[in-house]
């Protein structure tokens, strides 16, 4: 039984990595989207009011945050637009 129960966790938290990672390629797949519409410049704005709003710490640990976080932090986000909108051009 404390098998199974082991097994169980060790289950649960490959899947929850595996969840966020999933979730965080969407928001980068999101973002994306939006800078090819040409909505850049107003997602950044938005993407910063969100994150001052959240109060979220702005320089997280990459490997804390891919574990931690369904979404990715603001500076991350802001670099793949920046990306994103010099593909565009």
């Amino acid at each position: 039984m404390q098998l199974v129960r082991s097994l169980q966790l060790v289950l649960l938290q490959v899947l929850g990595l595996l969840i966020n990672q999933l979730s965080r390629r969407y928001e980068f797949q999101a973002d994306n989207f939006a800078v090819t519409l040409g909505h850049a410049p107003q997602l950044r704005e938005a993407l910063k009011k969100l994150d001052s709003n959240n109060k979220s710490a702005p320089n997280v640990d990459p490997w804390y945050s891919a574990y931690h976080y369904s979404h990715p932090p603001l500076l991350e986000r802001l670099t793949a637009i920046d990306v994103a909108s010099k593909k565009t051009r």
